[in-house]
């Protein structure tokens, strides 16, 4: 790989989303490419955030969303509708479980969405190791990859998890209904469902 100046590293324009509101406060305005780390224990609503981030992602382009552990299921569907996903989101795509070889052919299409969510780490652990990661990361630099990922006492529950955790740019972590979001942004918080989050922290609104 050849070497840049400092001129040409302080020239390059980078693509980033022009967050707004809540979410700019956050997450800042990012990169529209790299990875990013979605995680949480069971029951705290990491489903549901990453829906509610893919429903606010597909305002800026089409947004596939791999539901390898679920499929479509009513569990799936429900998570789809508490983010306030309807008939009307035209660049959401929902797809089931494919096998890693089949995903990443699927990845290369010109047709494939920019943004994609893969949940979860737990059905691929067996089938993807850290060069495939790493293959992964080097071969599409023009894509998001969200990766969604079942955690306990605060960690990854796979070596994959923990990878690709390493490996992200923006880390959100889904506790007590609630979305704490660090990495390479502002950081901060966003409930997934106030009432709940209000419950479980001790919090009035």
């Amino acid at each position: 790989m050849k070497s840049i100046s400092v001129k040409q590293a302080l020239s390059i324009v980078f693509k980033q989303f022009e967050f707004e509101g809540l979410w700019k406060e956050s997450f800042g305005q990012p990169e529209t490419a790299g990875f990013w780390y979605l995680g949480g224990a069971e029951k705290n609503g990491k489903t549901t955030f990453a829906m509610m981030l893919a429903k606010y992602l597909s305002g800026f382009g089409k947004v596939l969303y791999v539901s390898a552990e679920e499929g479509f299921s009513k569990d799936i569907i429900s998570a789809m509708v508490s983010a306030g996903l309807s008939d009307t989101d035209r660049n959401f795509k929902l797809l089931d479980y494919m096998p890693w070889d089949e995903l990443t052919q699927k990845f290369e299409s010109r047709k494939c969405p920019k943004i994609i969510f893969i949940d979860n780490t737990t059905v691929y652990r067996d089938e993807i190791t850290r060069k495939m990661v790493l293959e992964l990361k080097e071969k599409h630099k023009n894509k998001l990859i969200i990766f969604v990922s079942h955690e306990e006492k605060g960690l990854p529950d796979s070596a994959l998890g923990t990878v690709w955790r390493k490996l992200s740019k923006i880390i959100v972590q889904a506790e007590g209904l609630k979305a704490i979001i660090s990495g390479r942004c502002p950081g901060g918080t966003l409930n997934i469902n106030e009432e709940k989050a209000n419950l479980y922290w001790g919090t009035t609104p």
